[in-house]
């Protein structure tokens, strides 16, 4: 279990940056210049859904529906979807991780439905300074209304509350994540190191979904970059799971009380 700070000033000054397999290419709109505009103090979002009846944190699924808004920070955050194409599970073990350690990377305890699944973003659109975050990924295997959230665990991890103070989650150094099968992790990290630099050129742009030897990967931003993300599974009210989201703290729901 990881130690995880909320840090406020993660919404005010943003670098991604490099070259190399440490890091997504520099880019002018990876900057997130200071403003005026935004209230360092005003840490407890005011979250605007149409459907009422969602599953906390409403934001999960609510940032992927039309109309939704945050108030946080002294500025809007409005939501879009980017539906990026499909991951292949062969396995049925799904890994979720900063591709910089995925040679270390295990996968989540739960056997996941086998068979290709929709992969969505949800875009945080920031209006104080004109920006565009990604703020959840999420694999989709069901339509059916989730009932519950809860952590996605690793072997060896116990439960713990979705609010509590300590999290389960990864650490991100490239400003990337992704999702991949357990069965294609090898030969995608030989991919990786070879060729890192023609996948995240210049042309990157939030995702990639990676085809190789008749598996994929599917690759997104990380919010304001590197930091520490939890992974949520989704389930219906016959506990089968829905879906799997990846939180990249854009908004700070853990301070909303339920």
């Amino acid at each position: 279990m990881h130690k995880r700070t909320i840090a406020i000033c993660i919404m005010v000054v943003v670098l991604f940056s490099c070259n190399s397999k440490g890091k997504v290419p520099s880019n002018t709109n990876d900057i997130l210049g200071t403003t005026n505009e935004f209230d360092l103090t005003d840490t407890i979002p005011k979250i605007t859904i149409q459907d009422t009846s969602l599953a906390f944190p409403q934001i999960f699924e609510g940032s992927f529906a039309a109309g939704t808004k945050a108030a946080q920070f002294g500025t809007e955050i409005t939501f879009d979807k980017i539906a990026v194409g499909n991951l292949k599970v062969s396995s049925g073990k799904i890994i979720a991780t900063d591709p910089v350690t995925l040679s270390d990377a295990i996968a989540f305890n739960e056997n996941f439905p086998i068979g290709e699944f929709p992969v969505e973003l949800a875009m945080a659109n920031i209006n104080a300074n004109k920006d565009r975050r990604v703020a959840f990924a999420r694999v989709k295997f069901s339509d059916k209304p989730i009932h519950k959230w809860e952590f996605a665990l690793l072997p060896g991890q116990t439960p713990i509350p979705l609010k509590s103070k300590e999290i389960y989650g990864y650490g991100v150094d490239a400003g990337l994540g992704l999702f991949v099968d357990q069965v294609a992790k090898d030969s995608l990290n030989t991919l990786l190191d070879k060729n890192w630099d023609n996948m995240f050129s210049e042309k990157f742009e939030h995702y990639l979904n990676y085809s190789f030897q008749n598996h994929n990967a599917v690759f997104f931003s990380t919010g304001y970059g590197d930091g520490f993300y939890a992974t949520y599974i989704g389930r219906d009210s016959d506990g089968k799971i829905c879906q799997l989201l990846t939180d990249f703290d854009i908004v700070l729901w853990r301070n909303i009380a339920e």
